[in-house]
This record gives structure tokens, sequence and C-alpha cells, in this order.
């Protein structure tokens, strides 16, 4: 089970800065920034911006040379030290930049990949092994160094790898410093694709007009509720008029619920199911499949109705064992509705090897969830 070091991660942004690494000469590409590219109508960088920013409390920019060319971006900007180092010297000036104003945590990014997911920082944060240590991106069976969250930690021992032993590749770097490896899918779009030739933009530009739609988990510490944040969000959804449908669960067996206030709630019709009952001598309880299969129904509906959003909290214990809702939840992700659930911290991994990986993963805030709606609303799809 993750600590609370990493739980902390999972629910504010506030200790961890960002970095934009921009040092490469782009010579494959006339030598101009790779990040000035325009993808889908807008430049690279200013798509990788709009991704990381809503991740990390403040962003710094890394590039060497005249700085005056990114002036519009109204970004701080830091060059290498030393210069000419690669992308590890990005590191290390983000590193050393993110200590110095107080931030435990940097997530890293280069300039030129611009399909980033909006759930870097939190995803990586589920693979750190330890509070000093650094999780880096993988897809398609090839890992990407340059795209990690460190420690600040790291920024002396990363200073004295590069500076004293000489070592330049980011991929002995993450060696070195026992970096864990997070995996995401590459269909249909590789989240890291980078743009690094003119063929390659031109595919990028195929990528960025296809409409693609993930799932949203909201990833909860162990014990504790989500309803009042769900509740709010359907409370907002219908004023919105959005046409939401689903099943909507009142208390839990985690938090302590007494089991016959524990209840799923269909959203059209406002019908209450019981789903916990009570077993033995003492009182002890489970949940009652009957009453779920019941409960199921009004999620049936929701999807043969194609409402949008379609909630369905939580992936719990039965779904994560093959029961439960899961069924009706994977057939309404493969209609290609927007499904919004929670997941436990405890069942993380269970939810992402269901799903394939194919979600986007949530913190535990209104505004999150509304950025997710946005990112999956027919208007931007």
């Amino acid at each position: 089970m993750p600590r609370g070091w990493i739980e902390t991660l999972l629910s504010q942004n506030s200790s961890v800065a960002g970095v934009i690494t921009a040092g490469g000469k782009a010579s494959r590409m006339g030598g101009e920034d790779k990040g000035r590219l325009r993808v889908g109508g807008q430049a690279i960088l200013s798509r990788v911006i709009n991704t990381l920013r809503p991740q990390v409390s403040t962003l710094l920019l890394n590039a060497n040379g005249d700085g005056a060319r990114f002036a519009d971006l109204d970004l701080d900007i830091k060059p290498d030290d030393p210069r000419g180092a690669g992308p590890l010297a990005g590191l290390l000036a983000g590193l050393e930049w993110a200590a110095q104003i107080g931030c435990p945590w940097l997530l890293s990014v280069p300039t030129d990949t611009p399909f980033l997911p909006a759930d870097l920082r939190i995803r990586l944060a589920v693979g750190l092994r330890e509070p000093t240590g650094a999780a880096i991106a993988r897809s398609a069976g090839r890992n990407h160094p340059v795209i990690g969250l460190w420690s600040t930690a790291l920024a002396g021992s990363l200073r004295r790898f590069l500076i004293d032993q000489g070592e330049l590749r980011a991929t002995r770097w993450a060696q070195y410093c026992g970096a864990a490896i997070v995996d995401w899918p590459d269909d249909p779009v590789d989240p890291f694709f980078n743009v690094n030739t003119p063929d390659d933009r031109m595919k990028a530009e195929h990528l960025a007009s296809l409409s693609i739609r993930r799932a949203g988990a909201v990833v909860l510490p162990a014990g504790r509720d989500a309803y009042r944040l769900l509740h709010g969000f359907v409370t907002e959804a219908r004023r919105r008029g959005l046409p939401i449908g689903g099943l909507l669960q009142q208390g839990g067996k985690s938090i302590g619920t007494p089991p016959a206030e524990v209840m799923m709630l269909a959203l059209d019709t406002g019908q209450s199911f019981p789903i916990m009952q009570r077993l033995g001598r003492h009182a002890s309880c489970a949940a009652d499949t009957q009453q779920i299969a019941l409960a199921s129904v009004a999620l049936r509906r929701a999807i043969e109705q194609r409402r949008e959003p379609i909630l369905v909290n939580k992936f719990g214990a039965l779904e994560a064992e093959g029961g439960g809702l899961i069924d009706e939840m994977l057939n309404g992700m493969a209609e290609g509705l927007p499904l919004l659930t929670t997941v436990s911290t405890e069942r993380l991994a269970a939810w992402l090897a269901c799903c394939g990986g194919l979600c986007e993963l949530l913190p535990a805030d209104p505004d999150a969830l509304w950025s997710w709606w946005e990112r999956q609303s027919p208007q931007s799809a």
C-alpha cells in the first residue's frame, strides 16, 4: 500500500515543481526550436505547458542560447550547467532550481512531446518506491528517462554523476539512481511520442486528429470516502444539463458505515439498493450480490441510453476479482462512453490491469473532475 508521502503526492501538487527541457539543437528539423512546431493547430511547447501546468505548482523552461526567444511564454528560464552535457544537464538545472525554491519533487518532460498524459504526475507518483527516489515513464517497451518524477534530494548525486564521473547518458542515470519504471499503453496514441523529424511531425498531425475518450478514476487513500465529491459532481452536472447516468454509492464497509446504510443509488430513477448484508451471529457483513445485480440494471440502462458521463463508484473488491459491476463498467468503456469511478490505492494495480491502463487517474478534487470531463465531452472530442 502506498505510504503517506505518496498519498500527499496523489492529492496535491504544491510539493511538485515542473521543468520542460528544451536544450537540443533540433538539427533534424533545420535548427528550429522543436517546441515551436505546430501540431493540431498549436505549438508543441504550448501543448506541453497546458498539460503540465495543472500538475505542478510552478514551471521552469530549461533552454540554452538566447532566452529572450521564449519571452512570450511567461516562464522562468534557466540554461544548462554545464552546457552541452545533454538532457541530464537540463534535469540537473531543474532539480537544483526546485530544491532552491523549496519543492521536494520535480516533474521533468522534454519539449517535443505533444501528447503528454494529463495524469503524468499522479501515475508516476504511484510508481515511486521510496520518499527520496524517482520514477520514469515507459511505453511501447521503451523507457523514457527524461520523463520522470524525481526527489530533489537526488540533485547532488546527479551533479557528481554528470560532472565527476563524466556520464552523460540519461538511461544510465535512471539505472544508477534506481528509478522505478511506470508503464503507459501506447494504443491508440503513444503519450510519449516525440517529434524529431518532418515525418514525425506528419504522423503527429494524424494522431492529433483522433478522437480519444478515457475513463476517469479518482485515486483514494485506503479508507477514504468519495461520496461528497461525487455527489457534488452529480449535482453540478445536473445543473449544467448533462445527461449523467449510472450509480452513486453512499457509505461503505471500509469507512465503517453500518451495513444497512450502505446504499447504491440509480441516478435516473432515484431507486436505492442496499448492497450490504449481515451474516452470522457476530453481525459480520458482506456484499449483497443480489442487490448489486439489481443495481447493475440501472448501469446497463445508462449505457443503452448513452448517458454522458456515466458514474460508477466504485471499483471495489468484487470488481477487482472480476465480479460486481466490472462487466458493465468495461462495456461502457468499450462503447466509448466517458466513465467516472473511484479506486483505492490498495486496488489501483488491479484497476490498471483490468482496464489495460486506458484511463486517466485523478486526484480527489472537484476541479480535476471537471477538467477530465472537458477532455471527454462531445464538444472537445
